[in-house]
């Protein structure tokens, strides 16, 4: 009876997301992409790097309805937490130079609704002397999407979505978390985690307490990778062309799967894992997940027409094309990790053991334009090649 009504709620789901339109913004995808947003609401103008104040971030998302833009580029430090209004979207891609940063604290949409966020730097660090935190927390929210955001240095969580319903994370790079070294957390769902690049985690990349779609991602360095947990109740799975590839920490490549029990069920095709630690990329199929219970067709009826990279086509193209724009010293860092195929990669404790510049967060220029290389960005949609 469980399992029965695990699937007709996720029927449901799917049924519910082909009826509504989506409303985000042109191709966005997954159970997110029903989000409105603020794309209706008025424009509000971030015009300072402060914490606080007219014309900061945190100041601008204090409204509900409105569609953030940025005349400034560079990292605001936040000195606590910032709490994010319904019905707003972030538009990151509007911000000149190096693009926008928030470091420093939690970025929180807990128990928010409607809210688009792309282009933004997420990063929390260990600047945040609250440990329970995490770099995005959507906990208890719901119709989110978040697209071309980079994640790193979360405490907790580098994103605690647990009682979230109908998100989306896409085009995404969610790397070094610190603390817990964990990724992602999620609990009610559904969800999708689209052509995203995780990299150097102990655990949770995603830990799927729901039912979720996993198409093109690539996941390097793990201790455990796509993991629900044995005490994760019933839930089912589309894994779709995604590729795990062991780094220096990876110390079982066969935990690319983690706690995967006969309570899931599961619909895994075309995924690749990359076990050798050789310095190339040449996986082979890896499709066997635990003991979970095998589906011969996917239990969301949009999760084939998200697969259209296959494992090794997912590898380049999310090389090329996650995380923010334009891409900044964290994220070139962590990609040129990913290109190592086995031979580097670290499980920080600190975003300062990166040896990366300011302190390990990067340093976001002001000299380049809102063209970078082959991404084009205005207010609604960033064009990639």
């Amino acid at each position: 009876m469980a399992r029965f009504l695990g699937l007709l709620i996720a029927t449901l789901s799917v049924c519910l997301q082909a009826v509504l339109a989506q409303n985000a913004f042109s191709g966005a995808v997954g159970f997110g992409a029903i989000a409105t947003g603020g794309n209706s609401g008025s424009t509000v103008h971030v015009t300072n790097l402060a914490d606080s104040g007219t014309g900061s971030f945190r100041d601008a998302v204090s409204g509900s309805n409105r569609n953030i833009v940025f005349d400034v580029a560079g990292y605001i430090v936040l000195k606590s937490a910032v709490s994010l209004s319904s019905s707003i979207t972030i538009n990151g891609q509007t911000a000149p130079g190096g693009g926008i940063g928030l470091m420093g604290a939690e970025i929180s949409a807990s128990g928010k609704s409607n809210i688009i966020i792309r282009n933004l730097r997420m990063r929390q660090g260990t600047m945040d002397s609250d440990t329970g935190k995490s770099a995005f927390n959507m906990g208890d929210a719901k119709n989110v999407i978040l697209d071309h955001c980079s994640f790193a240095y979360g405490q907790f969580d580098s994103i605690d979505a647990v009682g979230a319903v109908n998100i989306t994370v896409s085009n995404s790079i969610i790397a070094f978390p610190i603390g817990q070294q964990f990724g992602a957390h999620v609990e009610t769902g559904p969800s999708t985690f689209y052509g995203n690049l995780w990299v150097s985690a102990h655990n949770r990349q995603p830990l799927s307490k729901d039912n979720t779609q996993y198409v093109n991602n690539i996941v390097y360095n793990y201790q455990a990778a796509y993991t629900s947990a044995n005490t994760g109740g019933y839930f089912s799975h589309d894994i779709i062309n995604n590729y795990f590839i062991a780094g220096p920490s990876t110390s079982s490549a066969g935990d690319d799967y983690y706690q995967m029990d006969d309570k899931q069920s599961v619909y895994a095709t075309g995924n690749f894992l990359d076990s050798n630690k050789d310095g190339a990329l040449n996986g082979a199929a890896a499709n066997s997940v635990g003991s979970a219970v095998v589906l011969s067709k996917p239990w969301a009826s949009t999760s084939l027409g998200l697969a259209t990279n296959s494992a090794a086509a997912a590898v380049t193209s999310v090389l090329a094309n996650a995380g923010a724009t334009p891409r900044d010293e964290v994220d070139t860092f962590a990609v040129n990790t990913v290109k190592s195929y086995g031979k580097s990669g670290t499980i920080y404790k600190s975003q300062a053991d990166t040896g990366l510049s300011n302190g390990g967060y990067g340093t976001l220029t002001a000299t380049s334009t809102k063209k970078a290389g082959s991404t084009i960005c205005s207010l609604n949609d960033c064009v990639y090649s």
